[in-house]
């Protein structure tokens, strides 16, 4: 599979986890009222978010990714900084 097949599959794999995260978050119930899913379709929901998980983990695998990435700014602070080797003094004992 080419580079633009698995980040459009990527696209594609976060556009429908976003959709079905949306629709449990709008039909969620509220002040005691129940849930207007059938427990079938609140399987089958999870179901599904169980296979795009996992096909997300694969193509995060296969293009050298990992899933713990998160976005940044430029003008963001890092939270940690390289040293170099030869810059650390030697101590003597």
């Amino acid at each position: 599979m080419d580079e633009k097949a698995l980040h459009d599959e990527q696209r594609l794999m976060r556009m429908m986890r976003k959709t079905l995260t949306s629709i449990v978050r709008d039909t969620a119930p509220r002040d005691g009222n129940p849930s207007p899913l059938s427990e079938a379709t609140i399987l089958n929901i999870k179901d599904c978010l169980m296979v795009i998980s996992t096909r997300e983990t694969e193509l995060a695998r296969l293009t050298g990714r990992t899933l713990d990435e998160r976005p940044h700014f430029t003008d963001e602070t890092p939270t940690s900084h390289a040293v170099k080797i030869s810059g650390i003094s030697k101590k003597t004992h």
